[in-house]
């Protein structure tokens, strides 16, 4: 059990506090806070007297629990200079340790004394965090367990459900399921994004692995085409060369040369011809003309008139026998001419005939020259296609064999893939265990868990406690709450009812039970005691007379109980009678403000 005792706290310059310190001991014993204001004339209100527990709470939290703001916590009248100071010591394990908090404002410090040694952490949030820590609270736990405040807190049961459950796992110390469910939920979203990141790894790995199986099987087919295809080529080339190399390839060039002397020849003859009927034509025409310039000559000799009609002498008989003769003569020689031509005309066609058959003869030569040259020019074709095809079976060969060499480069490829989608579906199993695992401790520390298991065993106690002050409130109702923190207030007639349906009076008999059960549970569940609790005007309003009586002998017994600290901050007149007690007797902490500045003074009745 951790014990903290709150043994002094100094305040200057802080709201309505001056120059003057205002300092307050921590007393065991029932202590009241009251005072008067002279600056408005029996009036007790605005005097300072929540200053105090601002101050408590200032001193610890670094902020008000009005929560203003800083320029606003310094005094106005003095502007600067603002300092609290708390003094208190903590037993754990049967070892005490004391403690300073020096926390100022205009300018701004925070100070941490560990048994008289500065141990100021190095940020102001960081010491102020290091207080919490030691003190095992929350500033919502401080407001309901420590100090109370009417005006300036809202009560526990009007807070709303959400602030309620963080405020009992506060108090039930188990703010630690909910940091860790919220850890888990943290972890377990991480988790979930690697599982869906790793799974879209998977799903991508595995298309490539089957993009490089298909492009594989693609490649296989192709090469096995590819092959089939090249094998076709090389047998039909085997083939024709085969048909190539089985053709005749002889050439008789001496047969050329003899058929192109023997063409030369009857191209010869055939010239010879061609002159020898140039010549014939030639004959034949001159005797056709020689024939008619003996018709001509014919039909010029002679007449039948008495008279020559050239030398206009008469015609003899002498002159006709000779014209007569002329006649014959030139007729004879017409018809040795007409046979000439006819001779001629014979040796024409007799030429003629012989150079068709020359022509023929050079025609069938030259076929045959031509055939033996078209045999040698494909003979020649078929000896170039023959190396060419060689050569292309060389090549093929090569082509086939580098087919058969070809590495698949997918194997490679397939394999790394393979082997990332093992290590990556090794993964996913591992996340997939872990997120099982996550599901599990997320339900155990889940309301419905163990949460809920440890909730219902404390609220027995809670309930059973809350129970004993209601009584000793003599509340008309009774409260219990179940593991999901959700309440049920029965009133006197046995009717559920809503804490809001109850006068401000009651609600109060319920805020104090709740209070008291809570400080009792805290003690108890979160293994820390303070030795102090504050109340602002726990008796100013609401309450009657009865009602102050039973709050107040709640109080002394707390203090009889626990010897405790207890301070009432009240504008009562009648308020410091309470401070009196016989065994553990407290004092009345008495403040006057004037001049707009609160002092601690000397109460006198």
């Amino acid at each position: 059990m951790k014990n903290v005792f709150f043994k002094k706290i100094s305040v200057k310059n802080f709201l309505s506090v001056g120059e003057e310190p205002v300092v307050v001991d921590f007393k065991p014993g029932l202590h009241i806070i009251t005072g008067t204001n002279r600056d408005k004339q029996d009036r007790r209100n605005g005097v300072g007297k929540s200053t105090i527990a601002d101050a408590i709470h200032f001193a610890v939290f670094g902020s008000t629990m009005r929560e203003l703001k800083k320029e606003n916590i310094v005094n106005n009248l003095i502007g600067k200079g603002c300092e609290v100071v708390l003094d208190f010591s903590v037993n754990d394990s049967e070892k005490t340790t004391d403690y300073r908090i020096v926390r100022m404002l205009e300018p701004s410090k925070c100070y941490l004394y560990i048994n008289g040694n500065d141990e100021t952490r190095d940020t102001i949030n960081n010491t102020t965090e290091f207080v919490c820590k030691l003190l095992n609270t929350s500033q919502e736990v401080f407001q309901n367990c420590v100090i109370m405040t009417v005006n300036n807190t809202v009560p526990f049961m009007g807070k709303k459900k959400l602030e309620k459950r963080k405020f009992i796992e506060g108090i039930f110390n188990l703010e630690v399921f909910s940091k860790m469910l919220n850890e888990l939920r943290s972890e377990h979203n991480e988790v979930k994004k690697d599982f869906e990141v790793k799974t879209g790894r998977h799903e991508e790995v595995e298309n490539a692995v089957n993009t490089h199986v298909s492009s594989k099987n693609k490649f296989i087919t192709a090469q096995k085409e590819k092959r089939e295809k090249y094998l076709k080529r090389q047998d039909d080339n085997s083939k024709e060369l085969k048909a190539l190399k089985e053709k005749s390839f002889d050439t008789n060039e001496d047969e050329i040369k003899t058929i192109k002397a023997s063409i030369q020849q009857v191209e010869d003859n055939i010239d010879s011809c061609d002159a020898k009927l140039t010549v014939i034509d030639k004959g034949i025409t001159e005797h056709e003309t020689e024939i008619k310039f003996k018709a001509q000559a014919l039909s010029k000799i002679g007449t039948d008139e008495e008279t020559c009609p050239v030398c206009l002498k008469p015609m003899s008989e002498h002159d006709r026998e000779k014209i007569d003769s002329e006649i014959g003569n030139i007729k004879a020689e017409i018809v040795d001419i007409k046979k000439k031509i006819e001779d001629s005309q014979r040796n024409l066609e007799t030429v003629k005939l012989l150079k068709d058959k020359l022509r023929q003869s050079k025609y069938s030569q030259t076929e045959t020259l031509n055939e033996h040259v078209l045999k040698i020019a494909q003979n020649e074709q078929d000896v170039s296609r023959i190396k060419q095809l060689e050569e292309w079976n060389k090549t093929l060969v090569q082509d086939i064999e580098q087919i058969k060499n070809e590495t698949d480069q997918f194997d490679t490829a397939i394999q790394e893939a393979e082997a990332r989608l093992d290590n990556l579906k090794n993964d996913i199993e591992g996340v997939k265990h872990r997120l099982g695992i996550l599901d599990v401790v997320k339900f155990i520390v889940s309301e419905e868990g163990v949460k809920s298991y440890i909730v219902r065993k404390i609220l027995q106690v809670f309930n059973h406690k809350l129970a004993y002050y209601l009584k000793k409130m003599d509340a008309n109702c009774i409260c219990m709450f179940n593991e999901y923190f959700e309440e049920e207030i029965i009133d006197e007639k046995g009717k559920i009812c809503s804490y809001f349906n109850f006068s401000g009076a009651e609600r109060k008999n319920i805020d104090l039970a709740c209070l008291f059960a809570f400080m009792d549970i805290r003690r108890l569940q979160g293994n820390v005691a303070y030795n102090f609790s504050v109340y602002d005007e726990l008796l100013d309003s609401s309450l009657d007379e009865s009602g102050v009586d039973l709050v107040v002998n709640l109080l002394k017994e707390r203090v009889d109980k626990y010897n405790e600290c207890i301070m009432v901050i009240s504008h009562r007149k009648e308020s410091s009678k309470i401070a009196s007690h016989y065994k553990n007797p407290g004092e009345v902490i008495y403040l006057e403000k004037s001049k707009g500045i609160t002092r601690r003074v000397e109460f006198t009745e």
